[in-house]
Formats: structure tokens, C-alpha cells, sequence
């Protein structure tokens, strides 16, 4: 039961080939080191003509390269709703094929933590007006009843 694996000398001769490379010469003259595929004498890439065009095809359709000079002129944005259009504008020009997903991803990302930046100057801007009010009205509360605040302080 060695090497083949239980079986006779005849079922050994219709046994799927393990360990046979594929066959194919590649472009640099070396021959392709991927298994070849059960019963056939070339790997997956290399059995079905133009399959290896194809992906890398692909690939470099996925990988190529975007002008930002094809892309319309933009302001930065300065509020919610300008961003919003950024956002909008940008999604039209990656399904378009305009914009890299890869812009299009920062952008989001972006995008979120510009928004959060908002919200916070937002609340900050509301709580400067709400303490710049409450100094108004202790001023003058104490303006008012100089007698009354010099009582308080007594007590």
C-alpha cells in the first residue's frame, strides 16, 4: 500500500494525476507552476484561451488610473447640505466610471468626520451664546439691587 494508495496497477492508470504542473510556456519562456487541472494537462488559467487576457483585463480596468482634471470644479463644503451635494455629485461620477471608488470611499469617510465637526461647532457656538447670556443676566440682576446682592453677602 505504498505510494498508490491501495490501488491495483489497472485502477492506477484512471486515477486522477496528483502533483502534474501545467504545461504552459509563459510569456518570460518559464513554464507555469500552478497544478494542472484533473485530467488535463494545463492549470485553471491556462485551459480556456483568453481567460488570462481576460482578468488581466480586469484587473487593469479595476487599477487604471483617474484624471482629477476630469472631474467637475468643486467649493469646499461649509455646511451639511453642501456636503450632501459633494456626496450626491460624487456617487453619479463613480457610477459613471469618473471617480476611483477608492476617492470615492475617502470621501465618505470624510465626510462622516466633517459632519461630526459640524455638530460639534454647532453645539459649541449654542453653548458660548447660552453662557454669554447668563453673564448678561447676572450682570444685571446685580446692577439692579446693589442692596439686595450686599445683603446676601452679609448672611
Amino acid at each position: 500500500m505504498g505510494w498508490d494508495h491501495g490501488l491495483s496497477e489497472e485502477d492506477s492508470s484512471s486515477a486522477p494525476r496528483i502533483g502534474i504542473r501545467c504545461q504552459k510556456t509563459k510569456r518570460d519562456g518559464n513554464t507555469c507552476k500552478a497544478s494542472a487541472l484533473i485530467g488535463k494537462k494545463y492549470c485553471a488559467l491556462h485551459s480556456d484561451d483568453g481567460r488570462a487576457a481576460e482578468l488581466g483585463s480586469k484587473g487593469g480596468r479595476r487599477r487604471s488610473v483617474y484624471k482629477p482634471g476630469d472631474l467637475r470644479e468643486f467649493t469646499a463644503p461649509k455646511t451639511a447640505s453642501d456636503l450632501r451635494d459633494l456626496l450626491a455629485e460624487s456617487i453619479v461620477e463613480i457610477r459613471a466610471g469618473k471617480l476611483d471608488p477608492r476617492v470615492g470611499n475617502a470621501l465618505g469617510y470624510l465626510g462622516a468626520s466633517y459632519l461630526r465637526a459640524l455638530e460639534v461647532s454647532e453645539i459649541e457656538s449654542r453653548l458660548d451664546a447660552l453662557e454669554t447670556s447668563q453673564r448678561s443676566a447676572e450682570r444685571a440682576i446685580f446692577q439692579s439691587n446693589p442692596a439686595d446682592s450686599k445683603r446676601e453677602e452679609r448672611s
